[in-house]
């Protein structure tokens, strides 16, 4: 083993610290397993309701605006060639 790296880190020499080191070190895994599934749920739970209030929200018709003026309009458009009215003169 390199000298410099013994400098920074000695593994335990007894057989119950190594393993107390592997079970602090599943602990470890465990807990950040857990914590990423707690947020998880939480995030899929407010996706959830967030979705559910829109749906509701879009089934009363609360989210549209009621003023005439943003409705829409038909427009009719008439082409005239002016080509073909100077002709006609």
């Amino acid at each position: 083993m390199d000298s410099r790296w013994q400098r920074f880190y000695q593994p335990p020499g007894s057989p119950l610290a190594r393993l107390g080191l592997v079970l602090l070190g599943l602990g470890v895994l465990t807990l950040s397993l857990l914590l990423g599934v707690f947020v998880l749920a939480i995030a899929v739970g407010l996706a959830v309701i967030g979705a559910l209030v829109l749906t509701v929200r879009r089934w009363l018709g609360l989210g549209q605006a009621r003023t005439e003026d943003s409705s829409l309009i038909d427009v009719e458009y008439r082409v005239v060639s002016r080509q073909r009215r100077d002709r006609d003169d």
